[in-house]
């Protein structure tokens, strides 16, 4: 079995079973019970187990640092999970190499890939230990220390900045937070954890009215503070608000209804706050023509340069955001009709908002581009619910894009290319466009046109935007000059 872990990320911030980390990563229970025998901490050590996910991702990557340096007694750098681990004993044999010396082999503990090493006396002292059943393999990690890399895997190491007392409590708050998107409910769990670490992991159940007016508190310096402490105006009226709602919930459940029932009270700002904090710097944003100068002037002599532009003309076309952008297919780029199907249930879109949008009134260099695309992709053998801007390996290197029996072509997990794509954009300018100011850009163009308070209300629905106050509010603001 081909078990790496690479490309299985888990949230920081967020809580897993250990039956979500079998799913995740494609193992079986054993290879979760061997992660805690080598030093993954469990949230509170009860079963069923549960971890937080900044913690199993550190763990695995220190794991994969240490293969990379030299190994500790008994350990070999398994080829397959590309992890220092122990073999399973079981299976294991001492034989001579070719050059006399002698050579362990046997099979990696986790993944069962096929593990082996030139191995000492250290080595034979560590697999007697590990033939005795009252060993375990965290019991084998106590005590060794950081090598020359500064690597270690001791308990205090992943201790460092988690709290997990509360974990239990939170795994099933993300239950109660299943009706909301995904980016929602990581920004609601940002601002708990924000509350954590201010207590000092406090346990939930002991929470008084003193220690939620201390988070706030903290929301409150955090507004005027400077460097990295200091948070927006935004942020604050966010993270209080989500708070607030946190302890709305726990306060209603089993083991917390003795908590004091005003406690969400307590986390209320004072508008003072706000007002305390400097507006945020005006945006930067192209003007439409600009957008399109900026466009016509990206290359286009290879594969990764067609894309780049079609996924910039796109994003103004539609006014999309580039997590949408990467998750679009061909199908929902209609251009007979000229419209893009933001469908939520397939494409990530905020709020899981789907939409038919019109293609913005602006040059037909914007839908030229994207087309030119469609035809390179139609030309390998692309169409239809294929990805509409699929990885440039997938174009390549797959051999049987033409196969009319194959499984469609999977969007990108990552916005990453998007942003990469106006980085080209913009190479020959000072300014460095986002593609975040797409919006901007497309509401500023709302505003220099003779439109009826209809129109502009379609203008602004067209973006996704429910109101009219929403885009006036937050896009393509006027500054002072």
């Amino acid at each position: 079995m081909s078990r790496s872990y690479k490309g299985n990320k888990l949230k920081k911030n967020r809580v897993y079973s250990g039956a979500d980390l079998q799913r995740i990563f494609g193992v079986c229970s054993n290879t979760i019970s061997n992660w805690v025998n080598g030093g993954l901490i469990a949230s509170d050590g009860k079963r069923p187990y549960l971890f937080r996910g900044g913690q199993v991702m550190q763990f695995l990557r220190t794991r994969q640092e240490r293969a990379k340096t030299t190994l500790l007694p008994g350990e070999f750098k398994c080829g397959v999970c590309k992890s220092a681990v122990f073999p399973d004993v079981a299976t294991l044999q001492i034989g001579p190499a070719k050059n006399g010396a002698a050579m362990g082999m046997g099979t990696c503990l986790e993944c069962g890939g096929h593990i082996r090493k030139f191995v000492c006396e250290a080595d034979f002292v560590i697999f007697e230990r590990l033939r005795d059943p009252n060993t375990t393999v965290g019991s084998l990690h106590e005590g060794m220390r950081a090598d020359n890399g500064g690597i270690g895997i001791s308990k205090q190491k992943l201790d460092q900045h988690w709290y997990v007392e509360n974990d239990r409590t939170l795994y099933q708050w993300q239950f109660h937070a299943g009706h909301l998107v995904e980016q929602t409910i990581d920004q609601h769990l940002a601002a708990i954890r924000f509350f954590e670490d201010v207590l000092d992991g406090k346990p939930f159940e002991k929470l008084t009215i003193r220690d939620v007016d201390l988070v706030r508190s903290a929301l409150k310096d955090a507004i005027s503070a400077q460097g990295e402490a200091r948070k927006s105006r935004s942020t604050v009226s966010h993270q209080a608000s989500q708070i607030m709602a946190f302890l709305e919930w726990l306060i209603k459940q089993d083991g917390f209804k003795r908590l004091p029932k005003d406690l969400p009270n307590y986390m209320k700002m004072p508008k003072a706050v706000y007002a305390k904090a400097l507006a945020s710097e005006e945006k930067a944003y192209p003007s439409i023509e600009v957008a399109e100068k900026l466009l016509l002037g990206m290359p286009s002599e290879k594969l990764a340069d067609n894309r780049a532009r079609a996924m910039v003309a796109i994003a103004y076309l539609g006014a999309l955001r580039a997590d949408t952008i990467t998750s679009l297919r061909i199908c929902h780029f209609d251009a007979v009709n000229k419209k893009i199907l933001q469908d939520a249930s397939v494409s990530r879109a905020k709020n899981g908002k789907s939409l038919k949008i019109d293609w913005f009134p602006i040059s037909d260099s914007f839908a030229d581009a994207i087309e030119d695309w469609i035809d390179v992709l139609a030309s390998k053998g692309l169409s239809g619910q294929d990805a509409l801007f699929p990885n440039l390996r997938v174009l390549q290197h797959r051999k049987n894009l033409k196969d009319p029996c194959r499984a469609p072509i999977e969007p990108m997990a990552s916005k990453d290319a998007v942003s990469k794509a106006f980085a080209l954009a913009c190479r020959d300018i000072v300014e460095n466009y986002n593609p975040h100011s797409v919006k901007d850009t497309v509401a500023a163009e709302r505003d220099r046109r003779p439109l009826t308070e209809r129109q502009r209300r379609a203008w602004s629905q067209n973006m996704g935007h429910d109101s009219e106050t929403t885009t006036q509010r937050h896009y393509g603001t006027i500054g002072d000059e």
